[in-house]
């Protein structure tokens, strides 16, 4: 369940929901005992459901979307999700231009990378492939979920 997590805690005897959101760096959480709630799991759970709904009224997601399809002040690349790194391969360090995206649906982190060489493929190029790799990933996992591409 989104911003929901169910705690279980023998121990302390803690045994609730837990409401977690976090917006603009700031967490907004709460937590619904299943004690203060007739010890129903189920009584506790549709109070927590109805408080993060109204978090999420008051703190709306934000227009540019989550923390994975922004830049940020360490981004080098000017795009997010692209990313200027290496690789070690038969004890050589390459560099290399990296793309990366997070399937929402699976929850799935997938990255590829690009080597570029003097010899070979130029960094620009390699810069080029990382961006169009990422843009169809998304638009193709926009088109499986039947939303808007980003």
């Amino acid at each position: 369940m989104r911003n929901i997590s169910r705690v279980d805690q023998d121990r302390k005897r803690q045994y609730g929901w837990l409401v977690r959101v976090m917006r603009d760096g700031v967490n907004h959480q709460k937590f619904f005992s299943d004690s203060t709630h007739g010890g129903s799991k189920q009584s506790s759970l549709l109070t927590a459901m109805e408080f993060r709904d109204e978090l999420v009224n008051i703190y709306p997601p934000s227009p540019r979307g989550n923390m994975y399809n922004r830049t940020n002040r360490n981004n080098k690349s000017g795009y997010a999700g692209i990313s200027l790194t290496g690789s070690w391969r038969k004890g050589r360090y390459y560099a290399v231009w990296q793309a990366g995206w997070l399937d929402p649906r699976t929850g799935i982190k997938t990255t590829r990378k690009f080597g570029f060489s003097e010899t070979g493929r130029s960094e620009l190029a390699a810069k080029r492939l990382a961006i169009k790799t990422r843009r169809e990933a998304l638009e193709a996992m926009a088109i499986q979920m039947g939303v808007k591409s980003p």
